[in-house]
């Protein structure tokens, strides 16, 4: 962890839904007090996110699982993830991984992979103070106006959603990658 900057343990609470668009929020609660603080993400990377905290595992590995697997087989492993600024109504994060040589590498990530792939680790989420406060000061007009924790059934029709859609797309239409 970053010595000059005031971090706090947190657990991811639930994943909720956001009432007034739908969209899913990740709820994290300080591990020793009571602060919440929330993050919106993706359906796609909720999905993802549920998964691993029912540790779910696919036939085939999935891209988090994927890329934790990499980590793994190259003898590194990761150590804590940073929730570590909000701009702009954007979070970022920092991955801290310990490769095999002992040496602390650090990668750029967005908050909701870096949730995911922390749960998949069983490795502890910190978040900046700044942040927290940040947050707490705008809560109250962006806060989900109630909770809906997503079932394993929500999961499974979200996947469905996706993959419908994803059957009516032209590969045409995403471009180079």
């Amino acid at each position: 962890m970053k010595p000059e900057k005031n971090f706090k343990e947190m657990v991811i609470q639930s994943i909720a839904s956001d009432s007034r668009n739908m969209q899913p929020v990740v709820v994290l609660r300080e591990k020793s007090g009571d602060r919440e603080l929330y993050i919106w993400i993706g359906p796609v990377e909720a999905m993802a996110l549920q998964r691993a905290i029912s540790k779910d595992i696919f036939q085939r590995p999935l891209t988090h699982e994927l890329l934790r697997n990499v980590i793994d087989k190259t003898g590194s492993h990761i150590e804590h993830i940073e929730i570590d600024d909000l701009k702009e109504h954007t979070y970022y994060a920092t991955i801290y991984i310990k490769t095999a040589d002992s040496k602390l590498v650090t990668v750029d990530a967005r908050p909701s992979d870096s949730l995911v792939l922390a749960t998949w680790a069983g490795v502890p989420i910190f978040v900046n103070e700044d942040v927290i406060q940040g947050m707490t000061q705008v809560a109250q007009a962006d806060e989900p106006k109630s909770k809906v924790v997503l079932t394993p059934e929500d999961v499974e029709r979200t996947d469905e959603e996706l993959t419908k859609i994803l059957e009516r797309m032209d590969p045409e239409d995403l471009g180079n990658a």
